[in-house]
């Protein structure tokens, strides 16, 4: 097989367009390059690097590098550790924030880090970049990197990174629905009478609540607010590598309009939640969400939402509903199941990755009560 070469870029502007031609990925969504400027343009703190992968001036592969400071201490703050373990790796993880360069979006859940032109030269990207990324010339220096989120049954393939010392560990699945009814009300037919009561009782104590779906003009507009009701969401999370900027919404909606959807709630005159999402051919991915926590309990603010996603995938009418990571039981509540993902992460320092190796052995996911909420389920 041909030996890959590779070409180094900061900004997706300065791909030719000749190479996202051959890339194909301008009529898709998450590779192309309209959304990847959109995250260049709003989030600054991150550094960007695009590497193509080609061999006889042909593509076979694109890859999204991003770098940026991060809490790694506080990553490993819940995990059950025994204390000596910890004492040996604390001299590389104790300072207040780290450099880590990560292959991937750091925004986003699933392998949306690697775009494959060619199947055949997959496992040879893969072993290009195990050896790239902890020789990579970033503008931030880091000393950790990560490849994420692989479905092995998808990417086999990927497993070559063990051979180049990058240790796997698992992290918290895809909420998936896959949407087998023709509508709501049949859906909600088919749940268990316990389920369909939660689903009501949120609804019920939601009516307060008016919907509005913004365009990108409003988002700009309210991007205060939303980092607000965003931002009370990443507070509460055990660990967040960094912040989204609200005003990201706004560039995509502005070149993806409809593939982009923004909905807020609002009591009275004042916005308490939202809910952003992706259409992305007959699926549905939700994204990042906010609220007021002072008012959910009493409005089911997020039972609210979890239903509204529902709904819009009836809407859209799509065969997948993606609800992404995080609070895996309540999706689980509502007929959600796990799609397990897996990492890679590698320390550039010798000692220091051997250390790693029983560190990510002991990471486990949070244990959660997985519900089986519709009528055919045996349990």
């Amino acid at each position: 097989m041909p030996k890959l070469e590779q070409s180094y870029y900061r900004s997706c502007k300065a791909i030719d367009d000749h190479l996202w031609k051959q890339l194909d990925t301008d009529q898709g969504f998450y590779f192309s390059r309209s959304f990847l400027e959109a995250f260049e343009k709003a989030n600054t703190a991150i550094a960007y690097t695009y590497i193509i992968f080609k061999t006889n001036n042909r593509v076979k592969g694109f890859a999204v590098i991003q770098s940026m400071s991060v809490n790694l201490e506080a990553a490993t703050a819940t995990l059950p550790i025994p204390q000596r373990l910890f004492r040996s790796i604390q001299c590389y993880l104790s300072r207040a924030r780290r450099e880590i360069t990560l292959c991937g979006n750091v925004f986003l859940s699933g392998n949306f880090g690697v775009h494959i032109v060619d199947a055949h030269f997959a496992p040879e990207v893969y072993r290009a970049l195990g050896h790239l990324l902890p020789n990579l010339k970033t503008q931030k220096k880091a000393k950790v990197f990560f490849l994420k989120d692989f479905d092995l049954q998808k990417q086999p393939y990927v497993s070559v990174l063990e051979r180049q010392k990058f240790h796997p560990f698992e992290v918290a699945p895809n909420m998936v629905l896959e949407i087998r009814w023709s509508d709501f009300l049949a859906y909600k037919k088919d749940l268990k009478s316990k389920y369909r009561i939660k689903i009501n009782k949120a609804d019920s104590k939601s009516s307060a609540l008016e919907l509005r779906e913004l365009n990108a003009a409003e988002i700009f507009q309210y991007a205060p607010k939303l980092q607000e009701l965003y931002t009370n969401i990443t507070d509460r999370a055990s660990f967040n590598a960094v912040d989204l900027d609200m005003r990201t919404y706004g560039y995509l909606k502005e070149r993806f309009r409809e593939s982009v959807i923004v909905k807020t709630y609002w009591l009275k005159e004042e916005m308490v939640g939202f809910a952003t999402s992706f259409l992305v051919q007959d699926q549905l991915d939700a994204h990042f969400i906010g609220l007021d926590y002072g008012l959910n309990k009493t409005y089911s603010i997020y039972p609210r939402i979890l239903n509204d996603y529902v709904r819009l995938a009836f809407e859209k009418r799509v065969k997948l509903l993606n609800l992404g990571r995080t609070a895996s039981e309540i999706k689980s509540s509502i007929g959600a199941s796990p799609q397990p993902l897996l990492c890679y992460v590698k320390h550039k320092r010798t000692v220091a990755n051997s250390l790693f190796k029983p560190l990510v052995a002991q990471i486990k996911m949070t244990p959660y009560k997985q519900h089986r909420p519709f009528k055919k389920d045996k349990r």
